[in-house]
């Protein structure tokens, strides 16, 4: 899901945008304002035109098949230290972000990533992630109580779409009730580290709140470490595996992704799910007169309007896709988004079809050793919020014009006001 500095940094500057976007560059198109509104249209083109070099360096794919070779290739890292021209960050003695995770699953290779991987997987188990819907219902239910009372009009994403999942997260860390606030308001802001996009002054907001968080976790781990709970952290402070355990580092940097990573994804499949399905009134309509389909509809929202938008892999030697060279160093950015409505995999890509039968072929997980560790998280989130909200607001509707967030990576929205009706 990152974007590695030295690749995007280059770009932010609007008056490089817009020369290389007039230019016809496929990254700098991909970062003008009116790309991010509806990226589509660049997805369609850039797929057109196969494996396309930027002038900015990157090599750019939107094809289905493609991303799935780049993405399966382990020669392909997602870790940014094989990108050419990249210098460690250095920080003055001292300095609290030094003090930051070095790594995390999204990023590093085997074999440390194997490591870790098998033993988060150790405590984040099928079983275990099926035995939270009884306490992820009863918390959707309580919201949308909230929701209900307050009037009939309110902004879906900031009473329903971010509080679910934040506090499915904190139930998950053993966050306490009186710390959820602040570690909302931190998980917010950690999010805008995946975008390579920022403003200097964001960046450091960001990074003053990741110090915070980190540090929050790091006391937490030393907590549990004395004083388990039944939470997924105590879990995974207890996983061994042939005298091997996770680290305090490695343990928050997990606990970390699993906020950055976890929750923001699940807050824009629900937001992006439910404005599809407004604008296409007959498929919620469906959803509300067919509820065993919204499992498999989960799938097709997820395909339709991805919650993670792209992700890079870097050459770690010289290699060949689809009879092009790529060199060592060089990334290939991944339009996940663009993968998803490849006509090639998908029929009539364009249209919402919530029982769509490929529609699990998105690639809005990734695929290969980084596949989200999450996916079956972010389903089961995805489906009782769905199943909720049809079951109890079968006649609900826009109540006025949602608004996006401005976000290159990330696709979701900032407000979707809404009118509840049973």
């Amino acid at each position: 899901m990152s974007l590695a500095e030295p690749l995007m940094r280059r770009v932010v500057e609007p008056s490089i945008v817009r020369y290389f976007a007039w230019r016809g560059d496929p990254v700098a198109r991909w970062m003008r304002p009116q790309s991010k509104g509806d990226p589509y249209p660049l997805y369609e083109d850039i797929r057109r035109r196969g494996l396309v070099r930027s002038s900015l360096g990157p090599w750019v794919t939107a094809s289905h098949a493609t991303a799935e070779t780049v993405l399966r290739d382990r020669r392909f890292s997602s870790s940014p230290v094989h990108q050419r021209g990249y210098q460690p960050p250095s920080f003055p003695l001292g300095d609290p972000r030094a003090e930051l995770p070095a790594g995390d699953l999204l990023t590093l290779d085997p074999p440390d990533h194997t490591r870790i991987r098998r033993l988060v997987s150790g405590a984040f188990t099928p079983r275990a992630i099926a035995g939270l819907e009884p306490w992820i219902r009863e918390r959707a239910v309580r919201l949308l109580d909230q929701a209900d009372a307050r009037g009939p009009e309110f902004n879906l994403i900031d009473a329903f779409a971010f509080p679910l999942p934040i506090a499915v997260i904190c139930h998950l860390l053993g966050v306490p009730a009186e710390d959820q606030d602040k570690f909302r308001a931190w998980g917010h802001d950690v999010v805008t580290t995946l975008e390579p996009q920022t403003s200097r002054a964001a960046r450091h907001h960001s990074q003053a709140s990741e110090i915070a968080l980190a540090g929050y976790l790091r006391d937490l781990v030393a907590k549990r470490r004395s004083d388990p709970d039944d939470s997924l952290l105590s879990a995974l402070i207890a996983v061994e595996e042939e005298g091997d355990s996770l680290t305090s580092a490695e343990l928050v940097s997990t606990a970390l992704l699993l906020l950055v990573a976890g929750f923001e994804t699940t807050v824009n499949l629900i937001g992006n799910g439910t404005v599809a399905l407004l604008g296409e009134r007959a498929q919620w309509d469906r959803l509300c007169k067919e509820p065993e389909l919204i499992s498999g509809a989960i799938e097709e929202l997820l395909r339709y309007d991805s919650p993670v938008q792209m992700t890079s892999r870097t050459a770690t030697e010289d290699l060949e896709v689809d009879g092009t060279v790529i060199r060592k160093g060089i990334p290939v950015i991944v339009s996940i988004g663009g993968a998803n409505r490849d006509p090639a995999i998908f029929a009539e890509p364009g249209r919402l079809m919530v029982d769509r039968p490929e529609a699990a072929r998105h690639l809005s997980f990734s695929l290969g050793i980084h596949h989200c560790l999450g996916a079956a998280l972010a389903r089961l989130e995805g489906r009782i919020a769905i199943e909720e909200l049809t079951s109890r607001f079968p006649g609900l509707a826009m109540a006025g014009t949602p608004v996006r967030r401005p976000l290159l990576v990330l696709r979701g929205f900032e407000t979707v006001p809404v009118r509840a009706a049973a």
